[in-house]
């Protein structure tokens, strides 16, 4: 009988240590793949302040173009209004013939302005979210740090728990004189 015991005490203690490595496995296996999502979520938000980043470009590049040909078609009715003018018979270089002119001069200035100016606004917006997804990648790497190292300390209890248990299972059971 005694012999039994001693066989069933060591069953339960190889039990108990197969236990604590078991999870200890799936603390290391949990930690991994926590890392790995992390990882994956920061390569997402990288990727999408690159993508931010290429639209701030994109937006102020339109604008510029946007701006250029706000100029030239001030440029063309320019043209139009001192053909009328002249064809009028009167001097185009004064009077209210040349205020007309410098007003349609500062329309266009206004115009290229407007425009300049709401592609940057656009171009901002870019640059902040750009600058969001950046933190949000740093923070998932951080996270995902924190994660390896969380799997790696579940590992580390995981197998002194087991050993903790198995020490006080062969106390017990060498207390109770199974072998």
């Amino acid at each position: 009988m005694a012999n039994n015991n001693a066989l069933l005490g060591e069953v339960s203690m190889g039990a108990t240590f197969l236990g604590g490595v078991t999870s200890a496995i799936a603390s290391f296996a949990g930690g991994e793949a926590q890392k790995q999502m992390y990882d994956y979520q920061a390569g997402v938000a990288k990727l999408n302040a690159e993508i931010s980043r290429q639209n701030e470009t994109y937006a102020t590049q339109v604008g510029e173009i946007q701006a250029t040909q706000a100029g030239l078609q001030g440029a063309q009715r320019m043209g139009k209004i001192r053909a009328a003018q002249g064809a009028s018979g009167l001097d185009v270089n004064s009077g209210s013939n040349k205020q007309v002119q410098d007003s349609q001069v500062e329309i266009t200035k206004f115009d290229a302005a407007a425009i300049r100016s709401n592609a940057a606004r656009t171009a901002y917006t870019y640059a902040n979210q750009a600058v969001g997804f950046g933190a949000q990648a740093n923070m998932d790497t951080v996270a995902g740090k924190n994660a390896r190292m969380a799997g790696l300390i579940g590992v580390g209890s995981s197998l002194v728990g087991a050993a903790a248990s198995v020490s006080s299972e062969w106390l017990r059971g060498n207390q109770l004189g199974m072998w």
